[in-house]
């Protein structure tokens, strides 16, 4: 574990890799301190498949394999799905030396009406989680990525029995635990209630008033709210630091939490 006996993490929706010339040096010079790198819509794909999946996009089928690239010190596990494993999914990075207990993943949402070509992407979710010793204890860190809809985020019975799932994980989870990454989810919807009640959500604790950078597309509009990224701790985790980035790597801000 590390020397100082905390943990220095970083949650990221990528955005895909569309802004591959600012995200991988952001990985880079990052991963000189960061010890787990929790991240969302990620590719481990064929790009010829990618783009004609996603024509126009600028998606990148390879950016897995770069940003493991970029972390030499950190291993990297990608959440594949088993009927497509060039979908966009999860990734997490450790730095070598952090005594990793179990690392697994399970789906928390499946489409009745899948569609995983265009823009309008109503695809599986996952929820990735690793278990690592810090300080004598087992502490389980999880990463997620919400449903996403085309239109407003708002609740959807989809999205409350999704928020159930997860509470469910988080339930069974025994000792501390930390659940971060793109709910894609407003700070007033019950679906985010039923995932937080009883812990710290540390965007709403801290006020922070927007987790998008201005490459977002709506980042000017005030009619829409720039919310979708959260860090949520179990009352028993001793948060030392909690801030958003300003790096405008991708149109959702990083978030970065010093835990122990």
């Amino acid at each position: 574990m590390p020397k100082t006996d905390t943990v220095k993490l970083i949650t990221l929706n990528c955005w895909g890799g569309r802004a591959a010339d600012k995200l991988l040096p952001f990985f880079a010079e990052k991963g000189k301190e960061i010890d787990i790198f929790c991240l969302q819509e990620m590719f481990d794909a064929d790009q010829a498949a990618l783009d004609a999946r996603h024509p126009g996009e600028n998606q990148r089928g390879d950016l897995f394999r770069r940003v493991r690239e970029a972390l030499p010190d950190h291993f990297g596990c990608f959440a594949y799905f088993d009927d497509n494993p060039d979908r966009m999914s999860l990734a997490m990075f450790i730095r070598h030396g952090v005594r990793v207990r179990a690392i697994a993943d399970f789906i928390v949402h499946r489409p009745e009406q899948p569609l995983d070509t265009g823009s309008a992407v109503r695809s599986s979710r996952k929820l990735q989680y690793a278990t690592i010793a810090l300080n004598g204890r087992d502490v389980t860190i999880g990463n997620y990525h919400g449903l996403w809809v085309n239109g407003p985020k708002t609740d959807t019975s989809e999205r409350l029995v999704q928020g159930e799932r997860v509470r469910a994980w988080l339930d069974g989870i025994t000792g501390p635990k930390v659940l971060c990454g793109d709910f894609n989810l407003l700070p007033e919807n019950a679906s985010l209630r039923t995932i937080d009640v009883g812990l710290r959500n540390l965007v709403i604790e801290t006020g922070l008033k927007s987790t998008r950078t201005p490459l977002y597309r709506h980042y000017d509009n005030p009619a829409e709210p720039n919310f979708a990224d959260y860090a949520i701790v179990s009352p028993d985790v001793d948060v030392k630091k909690f801030s958003v980035l300003p790096d405008a790597v991708s149109d959702h801000a990083a978030l970065y939490l010093e835990f122990a």
